[in-house]
């Protein structure tokens, strides 16, 4: 596996985790979960809104090391509402800390500064160790890292794939300037690389991955990486899965080969 700072931090997480949007959760999910951190591949991300966290809990049960993320949801972004989510979240993952807490998705009706202000104390107190966002523009980025006092916001977890390239227009440039994590979610575009559809960039992607042994999902997760400064989270509900997402890393595309998927978005 292949390592990356944390934000401003000096902490190193892997280029590749592990996300549980629409984790079924089973026995198969909770021992996907476990192989990843063999694998190198430790950082685990849940929400409060997506309901997996027990899931992450089971999977840690017997002592597998992992670096826990998870997220607030938007309607809980009061200051003391913070608070109250941050404890249900500890007590389902059945932790003491929780390594990156995040912004799920910013809320205009409440004040950046009072969610801001309850992740700090949150750090104070121990619950937390570090902040993130999710799904800010650069502009709400901003606003956030000025409401920070004490604490920086490390990292930014955004959609980000070969079929969704909008960060690259201004928030990837800002992120690396700021030393800011990105952290792509749905980096296989949420199943679009393998319909119908999306043929035509399946197969471009294959051609590519025949010269190194390796997927069309893996070169897709590679080319990814290879940007820089993205840790890029696909979901984990099996075993082979989790196996597949891991060799993703520990090689790296030509030069033409990463010019070629940068052409795929027209499919």
């Amino acid at each position: 596996m292949e390592y990356m700072g944390l934000g401003k931090t000096g902490e190193k997480i892997p280029v590749i985790g592990m996300g549980t949007w629409k984790l079924a959760g089973g026995k198969e999910c909770i021992e996907a979960l476990r192989r990843g951190t063999e694998l190198g591949g430790n950082f685990i991300d849940t929400a409060e809104m997506y309901g997996t966290e027990s899931t992450v809990a089971l999977a840690l049960k017997d002592g597998a090391d992992a670096f826990v993320a998870t997220k607030v949801s938007p309607n809980h972004l009061r200051h003391d509402e913070v608070i109250k989510a941050c404890d249900r979240s500890l007590k389902a993952l059945g932790i003491k800390t929780i390594d990156l807490y995040q912004i799920h998705w910013p809320n205009p009706s409440i004040p950046i500064r009072e969610t801001i202000s309850a992740m700090e104390t949150l750090v104070a107190a121990g619950k937390i160790r570090h902040i993130g966002v999710s799904n800010f523009s650069r502009e709400e980025l901003a606003e956030a890292q000025s409401a920070a006092k004490r604490n920086e916001i490390v990292s930014n977890q955004i959609e980000y794939s070969v079929f969704e390239r909008n960060p690259e227009k201004s928030l990837f440039a800002y992120c690396r300037k700021e030393k800011i994590s990105i952290i792509a979610y749905s980096p296989l575009g949420q199943g679009l690389l393998y319909s119908q559809r999306s043929s035509g960039a399946l197969e471009a992607l294959a051609e590519i991955g025949r010269n190194h042994g390796k997927s069309a999902g893996q070169v897709a997760l590679n080319w990814l990486i290879g940007k820089g400064n993205v840790l890029a989270i696909p979901k984990s509900g099996s075993r082979a899965h989790v196996e597949e997402n891991m060799g993703s890393a520990g090689w790296r595309l030509s030069e033409s080969e990463v010019a070629a998927v940068d052409r795929i978005s027209q499919y």
